[in-house]
């Protein structure tokens, strides 16, 4: 049974000079105790034990966790079955996920933890941290899910037609890319054509494909948990001029940024590294989100590339690199790759099953 990742946390929320901290984010929750299932409740984790609360619905599944100790929240009120539970365990103070806890369960814990005279302090992104930095484990999945990924980019030059829908096109490749990898993707499939691509998340239509028509698809897979995240760009006829040097742009804009990155770079300037390449042609108003992001088993995690984050690259860190020209009505152009960090620069993972 795999308890580092716990040991890591606790000497965390030992720093901060608590007791135990509570967990509500499922995710957080799964990779503390490397379980893969989806559940809803709440995991108190101390230097003691672990005890995770949850109702009949999801306790069968709970129970086959055993770095945890199972409690039945039967017809009870969870959040006074929480106090109780830290009370016997002589907690004081306690943490939670400031991010996480919707302001009613915040109201309702505070409440029954201050009867029993137990301090609930918020923090942020401490679970978040640990998971921006990805183990050798998780990178291969990570890898796993860009390859079915960019398997759904060929099945889909193979199957695709005049005449074809938006819609149509989104449903097939999210039937391909659940065989191959997780029943549940990284998100729904972005296709869009024309001027639909200028909506960074479109949601496809009945909209026909025809002649002269831009096609930009943006897909991820999932393979045991972990996220991919890629966009392309296609055109169903010859590409016009002016997209064309857009087009080049962009792919100018993400190798200079990508050949920028290495352990140690603050975040923010490998974002501006694209974006003074795109502004100094005059497109910089029309690239209105940040560069990047992390991806593991969230697709959009810690760090964050934009011009005003504060975070700073490590190896071993996954992260997409993404620049984009949005016109509005009329068309957009992105291209998503994705980056591991590594100890001296950068792996392009999507290009790794090419090379």
């Amino acid at each position: 049974m795999k308890k580092d990742r716990i040991d890591k946390f606790l000497k965390k929320i030992e720093k901060l000079k608590l007791d135990a901290f509570l967990l509500s984010n499922p995710i957080n929750i799964n990779y503390l105790t490397y379980f893969n299932k989806e559940l809803c409740g709440y995991l108190i984790i101390s230097a003691k034990k672990l005890i995770y609360l949850t109702y009949f619905v999801y306790f069968e599944e709970a129970k086959k966790n055993k770095m945890w100790e199972t409690k039945l929240v039967e017809n009870k009120n969870i959040f006074k079955e929480v106090a109780t539970q830290m009370k016997k365990m002589k907690i004081k103070r306690v943490g939670f996920e400031a991010r996480h806890l919707v302001l009613a369960e915040y109201k309702k814990l505070k409440e029954e933890l201050a009867k029993k005279e137990i301090e609930f302090i918020g923090t942020f992104e401490l679970v978040e941290g640990m998971r921006a930095i990805k183990e050798k484990e998780e990178i291969n999945f990570i890898k796993r899910a860009t390859k079915i990924t960019l398997e759904g980019f060929d099945f889909l030059k193979e199957i695709i037609q005049y005449n074809f829908s938006e819609k149509f096109l989104a449903q097939e490749v999210e039937k391909f890319l659940k065989i191959k990898g997780d029943l549940k993707l990284a998100f729904p499939p972005i296709v869009a054509f024309g001027k639909n691509s200028s909506f960074p998340h479109h949601l496809p239509t009945q909209e026909k494909l025809r002649k002269n028509k831009l096609i930009l698809i943006d897909i991820g897979a999932r393979y045991r948990g972990y996220c991919a995240d890629l966009t392309r760009v296609f055109f169903w006829d010859k590409m016009p001029p002016q997209l064309k040097k857009i087009y080049e742009l962009i792919k100018k804009a993400q190798e200079e940024s990508i050949k920028s990155i290495k352990p140690g770079k603050r975040a923010k300037d490998i974002d501006k590294i694209a974006r003074e390449i795109i502004s100094k042609k005059g497109w910089g108003k029309f690239f209105g989100h940040g560069l990047g992001h992390g991806i593991g088993l969230d697709v959009h995690e810690k760090p964050f590339l934009s011009p005003k984050s504060e975070d700073i690259l490590e190896e071993n860190m996954v992260v997409t690199i993404e620049p984009a020209v949005y016109i509005p009505h009329k068309f957009a152009i992105r291209i998503e790759s994705m980056i591991r960090v590594t100890d001296s620069g950068a792996e392009i993972i999507d290009e790794t099953f090419y090379s």
